[in-house]
């Protein structure tokens, strides 16, 4: 991992490219759906706005991650942005590497806690370094997904059981709390439990047995994502109950996975599209390059539901990925 870092960084400080070099920490792995998905449309985006970009993948290992960013901290070129995610709090750690270094840094995805944005924005370095976070409303992410399971029930009231990702990350968590707090005002389902897989399929393969033998007479399923989605499929099956019959079920995340568990009436339903924040981390470097502005597309909410027949969903499944900057970032955002 070190020689890779190296020959990153190596190739970071000879660009010839692009005058503007961006460094990714991306706090996932490679194959990951999501993860790789946020890959291909921040190297488009890229590519569309003519900067560098070097793409570093933890694994979602801590240390890693904070070795990551002390190795481009210290080295003789530093990247003009650095682009990462609060992934299990290393922000504040990371932060404090890059202090008093002419890098800006931006969060997306997962933004540090607010009173300690506030604060550091009475630093006249983080003032100026410390750039506005791209996130979603995952409360509403949350609301809206329950909302979607809600409506494929055909009887009241519907009993459901939640595989959530982790109980640590910001997302994660106010997305739960979105799902729940839909579920416990309407009346017409019944939240059982919720359970974390750590965005796992093994593992959600582990918790759905358990869930079922405690509640046999479920409904509906809710998912925080593809991955898990395929542990939970398989665990209906072999409980001899039919995923998207006996039990209604959504999942997060639209990829080429999710999109066949759909296709194969699996799924009943799919949620998604945060990765697209990618591209709009991507617009926003160029319009700070050009204007020292940094506020394009912020406020969007780019998550949605899809159908298999949704222009997204086949970009995706047909690794479209120039399509999908052109259509479904760059037309949101009015960029030419």
């Amino acid at each position: 991992m070190r020689a890779l870092l190296i020959f990153m960084l190596f190739m970071l400080s000879n660009s010839v490219l692009a005058s503007t070099n961006v460094v990714f920490l991306n706090p996932g792995a490679a194959d990951d759906s999501f993860w790789h998905h946020i890959d291909n449309v921040m190297q488009v985006t890229a590519q569309d706005q003519d900067f560098n970009l070097t793409v570093l993948h933890s694994n979602r290992d801590r240390n890693l991650m904070l070795n990551q960013a002390v190795e481009i901290s210290n080295h003789a070129s530093l990247p003009d942005y650095l682009v990462m995610v609060n992934d299990k709090d290393v922000a504040k750690k990371v932060l404090d590497t890059f202090y008093q270094k002419p890098v800006h840094i931006i969060f997306m995805i997962n933004d540090i806690e607010q009173p300690l944005r506030l604060q550091l924005m009475n630093d006249p370095h983080w003032k100026k370094y410390l750039l506005p976070a791209v996130i979603e409303d995952n409360y509403h992410i949350g609301r809206e997904s329950a909302a979607a399971l809600t409506q494929l029930f055909t009887t009241t009231p519907a009993y459901v059981v939640a595989v959530a990702g982790d109980d640590v990350r910001e997302t994660s968590l106010l997305r739960t709390q979105g799902m729940e707090g839909y579920f416990n005002l309407h009346l017409n389902t019944v939240l059982e439990l919720v359970v974390y897989a750590d965005w796992q399929a093994n593992k959600a393969y582990e918790q759905t047995h358990i869930l079922l033998n405690r509640f046999p007479g479920v409904d509906g399923l809710w998912i925080g994502n593809d991955e898990m989605a395929v542990g939970v499929v398989k665990a209906l099956k072999e409980t001899h109950r039919k995923p998207g019959e006996d039990i209604k079920v959504l999942a997060i995340n639209p990829s080429a996975l999710s999109y066949e568990l759909l296709k194969n009436g699996d799924v009943n339903a799919i949620g998604g599209g945060s990765f697209l924040l990618a591209g709009v981390v991507g617009l926003n470097i160029a319009r700070h390059q050009q204007k020292q502005t940094f506020d394009l597309c912020l406020e969007h909410n780019f998550y949605r539901h899809l159908t298999l027949e949704c222009p997204l969903f086949r970009m995706i499944v047909n690794n479209q990925w120039h399509q999908i900057l052109e259509q479904e970032v760059k037309a949101v955002c009015s960029v030419n």
